[in-house]
């Protein structure tokens, strides 16, 4: 390696982060104490999904950060940050995160989707509600009834 060839501190610090967040969670999902009710797929299994993914994507953040310049991804530089977005996408998931327990998580969710659509540039508001409700209903009814997890039903729980 080139000594002036400049590495990326920051994109290592991420890598070892997500490395060591992988770690944890896949630790934690070890320590899980399992009911013998459960088959083969159980609780777990999702835990150990994201922690292998988390320490792939942190070996790939930190092994592209220290990489020589020549086998180095190339990202691109110089865009302008989009607070605009960054504000309307933060402040959907302040709403989000309060609306959550007394309106539901379908209501919850679907604000939130049109809120990140709206922040990306869409103004297909029906195309945008209809892909919202499609999804977020889908993963309220996975997840309630295909799980068994509680998600907060709100002022929709005689329809759900």
């Amino acid at each position: 390696m080139k000594p002036d060839t400049p590495k990326s501190a920051a994109g290592l610090a991420i890598g070892l982060g997500l490395l060591l967040l992988g770690g944890i969670i896949f630790y934690d999902a070890s320590q899980m104490q399992i009911p013998p009710t459960y088959a083969r797929v159980g609780p777990q299994v999702f835990p150990y999904f994201i922690a292998v993914g988390l320490a792939v994507v942190g070996a790939y953040f930190a092994w592209n950060s220290w990489a020589p310049a020549a086998r180095r991804e190339i990202v691109a530089e110089g865009f302008a940050t989009d607070w605009r977005a960054l504000l309307i996408i933060g402040a959907g998931l302040l709403i989000h995160l309060n609306i959550l327990k007394p309106l539901g998580f379908v209501i919850a969710g679907v604000f939130l989707f049109m809120c990140v659509a709206f922040a990306f540039g869409s103004r297909s508001f029906l195309r945008d509600g209809i892909v919202a409700i499609t999804l977020v209903v889908a993963s309220y009814i996975g997840f309630t009834h295909g799980l068994g997890l509680q998600l907060p039903a709100g002022i929709l729980a005689g329809l759900l």
